[in-house]
């Protein structure tokens, strides 16, 4: 095999696509059809182990040409055996969206009377082999074929992940879970390293970066735009290296590129570059770039488009910015689409917990600020409110008459706002705050007012409230706890002491004297 093709370190397996379209591995072959099982660890000793040089695979690829040359069918791929589920997981994803994919090449098998790797060395990016990788790094991180699936993509091509994957690393037996990009790195021995970028809370531009001290100028400019625009001398291995910087975003981290690396391209988007323009760019500045032509929707007329463009060392690609100029007339454009579009009617009614609340409030539309305030359970104000009315009902004759009352048909204002307490919608002259304080007094009070048992309620009437009934009308003694009527000794006492009032002889009235 020439340089171009695969690596055969280790056996390699071979993917195609099963009957429900994901890649399966192949196991072999019987009466012309090919067994397949998934790629998964537990399937392993199943697999059939190949050499893509051997005579086998040849002999193989003879025999089921029949079907490997079907118009159909989306190809063969090699890969190797200790990370078939994490690559298959990948590959999976690249063929259903387009199996012509220049990122499968690296593990695309084709029979042309001989079994070949096949790698079209066109363009002057070539994605990375992940046969190369070593994949015990990445199961220590917790990473999964799935997990990697949308990241790899542009991982082989050697960029950082699109975005953010949460990774486990242990250290000393104990994880500390983490979020971080990812990038391919080649080494000097033709294998290829899982890095990370772990996330930061915060950029730290007071903190020396290779070398490099930041002026105030550099850390606003820094944070302003995310680029450093400026050559910066940064100090690798003892050496100056004139270097270009960039924020990464989405980790908080700076990130470099020598001058060296930077190639600037005399044309951009069809649009020729000066030789100034190419020096400013490479030098980090914010360059402006006239007549680039737009990436339009198919369908849509060509168009023309005047940009700043920077150079991103995250990305290792550029930044098209807009100038002060045509963000204030984009955001014109844009207020003014917003302005243009109806608004969602409200939802009659939406469930807050366990309370329905209504847009419409005593027959008064509310707007949306109104509407989102009371669902988030803030009190509004609501003016011009009715009472419902009540419902007709017929009289005899069958004719149908309303109770008049005195609120009937009169608007009111209230504050609205909802009674978690009571689960409901209130309508209240006062202010939530004054109504819950009122409550809440009204039932401290409540609180403290003690309930006599049955027994003791006659006894609580007569002793402390002066209360009677004919039985105690007459008796001047307090009645004990269960006691209802007076005791027998106080009937004898009560009847002695009228006797005694009826013995005794009246006393004479007093003699008011004779007119004269």
């Amino acid at each position: 095999m020439d340089q171009n093709k695969v690596k055969s370190e280790e056996p390699k397996v071979l993917l195609t696509q099963g009957e429900d379209g994901k890649l399966k591995v192949i196991t072999g072959e019987q009466d012309g059809k090919l067994k397949t099982v998934d790629p998964t660890k537990e399937n392993a000793d199943q697999f059939l182990k190949v050499d893509t040089n051997s005579n086998f695979l040849e002999n193989f690829f003879k025999k089921m040409s029949a079907q490997f040359n079907h118009p159909s069918h989306t190809g063969v791929y090699a890969v190797g055996m200790s990370a078939v589920d994490k690559i298959a997981a990948f590959l999976d994803k690249l063929i259903r969206i387009d199996h012509t994919d220049k990122a499968l090449d690296p593990y695309r098998l084709k029979f042309d009377g001989k079994v070949k790797i096949h790698i079209e060395l066109t363009g002057k990016f070539q994605p990375l082999d992940l046969n190369k990788i070593d994949w015990k790094e990445s199961e220590k991180l917790g990473l999964s074929g799935e997990k990697l699936q949308d990241a790899l993509k542009a991982m082989v091509y050697g960029h950082k992940s699109p975005g953010l994957v949460d990774i486990k690393p242990t250290i000393d037996g104990n994880e500390f879970p983490m979020q971080a990009r990812l990038s391919l790195e080649p080494q000097k021995d033709g294998s290829i390293k899982l890095v990370t970028h772990p996330k930061q809370e915060q950029p730290d531009f007071d903190k020396p970066f290779m070398g490099v001290v930041f002026s105030e100028q550099d850390k606003e400019q820094l944070q302003k735009t995310g680029h450093g625009a400026r050559v910066f001398e940064l100090e690798v291995n003892g050496e100056k290296i004139p270097s270009v910087i960039s924020l990464d975003k989405l980790t908080n981290r700076l990130e470099a590129v020598p001058l060296s690396e930077i190639n600037i391209p005399q044309t951009l988007k069809n649009a020729p570059l000066s030789p100034e323009q190419q020096q400013g760019l490479k030098e980090g500045k914010a360059v402006w770039v006239e007549g680039m032509d737009k990436k339009v929707k198919p369908g849509e007329e060509p168009q023309k488009i005047d940009r700043f463009v920077q150079f991103n060392a995250v990305n290792k690609n550029f930044d098209f910015k807009f100038s002060d100029e045509q963000r204030q007339q984009h955001n014109q454009q844009r207020q003014a689409k917003q302005g243009e579009r109806q608004e969602k009617p409200l939802p009659k009614a939406r469930k807050m917990d366990e309370v329905w609340v209504y847009s419409k409030q005593g027959g008064v539309q509310l707007s949306k600020e109104e509407f989102t305030k009371l669902c988030n359970k803030e009190p509004i104000f609501v003016e011009g409110m009715q009472s419902r009315p009540k419902q007709p009902q017929p009289d005899a004759s069958g004719s149908q008459k309303v109770e008049a009352t005195d609120q009937k048909g009169q608007k009111y204002n209230a504050w609205v706002w909802i009674d978690e307490d009571k689960g409901k919608v209130r309508h209240t002259s006062k202010h939530p705050d004054q109504i819950r304080a009122i409550e809440a007094k009204q039932a401290a009070k409540d609180s403290l007012k003690v309930t006599p048992a049955a027994e003791s309620k006659t006894q609580v009437a007569v002793n402390n409230e002066g209360k009677t009934n004919e039985a105690t009308k007459h008796s001047k003694e307090p009645l004990k706890q269960g006691q209802t009527q007076p005791t027998a000794k106080q009937v004898e006492k009560k009847e002695q002491k009228q006797q005694e009032q009826k013995q005794s002889p009246a006393a004479p009235k007093k003699s008011k004297g004779r007119k004269m």
